[in-house]
């Protein structure tokens, strides 16, 4: 009985989720990652990828919220809008992992919270690569707070985890040869928004130009000839 109830109620979540989305983009208080935000993430390494590319990508960001949060987050440090990480509940995770006889800890998610300057308060999802009017992302996935980060807490951590692990962009380039073309094999997937738009191509292309790909390709090609790990 308790397992039909669960079924019925995760159904009535989709459901109703589903309607407050599709009225979300229809009236624009769901929206994509804005070009301005996209070229500052360029400009934020992670594993010698750029953070455009990994927030990009849902197979590079959903389930890693609590990274790929932060990451988005160090876009708006230097700016005077208000930014918060927030732990949080949400119903999705919540409903599925009760279905799945998994434990409750695992509905626990990390989104970014952003007080504009002119007074909007918008909501960071980056397991959906998506932006949302608070009220309205609320009214969806009913958020049970545990823990907020605020900025001052973020720099302090963004700056400590920069000083011990710095991104040398130049020597971790080479994972690109690995990263990239795992990226590339999702680009048909439904669920691969910022693929369907051509956004992440893009961000691909560029970044391969940047770094001059097929050298770095060739020059692991010839270390791994002369180690004698392929012919």
């Amino acid at each position: 009985m308790e397992a039909n109830i669960l079924k019925l109620k995760w159904k009535l979540h989709q459901y109703r989720s589903n309607l407050l989305f599709n009225w979300g983009f229809r009236n624009g208080y769901i929206d994509f990652y804005d070009e301005k935000m996209i070229e500052k993430l360029r400009t934020i390494y992670h594993g010698g990828i750029p953070a455009s590319i990994l927030l990009l990508s849902r197979g590079m960001s959903n389930g890693h919220c609590y990274d790929r949060a932060l990451l988005l987050s160090r876009v708006f440090l230097d700016e005077k809008d208000n930014v918060k990480l927030i732990y949080a509940t949400i119903d999705t995770l919540k409903l599925k992992v009760l279905l799945e006889g998994e434990n409750i800890s695992r509905a626990d998610h990390c989104f970014v919270e952003r007080i504009t300057k002119d007074g909007r308060h918008l909501i960071y999802d980056t397991s959906l690569g998506l932006v949302f009017d608070k009220k309205l992302y609320w009214l969806i996935q009913h958020p049970k707070i545990r823990h907020v980060n605020d900025k001052e807490t973020i720099r302090k951590f963004v700056n400590k985890d920069i000083e011990r692990w710095p991104e040398d962009v130049e020597i971790a380039k080479y994972a690109s040869a690995f990263v990239l073309p795992m990226i590339e094999q999702t680009y048909n997937r439904g669920d691969e928004l910022y693929s369907l738009n051509g956004m992440l191509q893009k961000e691909i292309e560029m970044f391969k130009k940047k770094i001059n790909f097929n050298e770095v390709v060739e020059e692991i090609n010839q270390d791994m000839t002369s180690m004698g790990l392929v012919k």
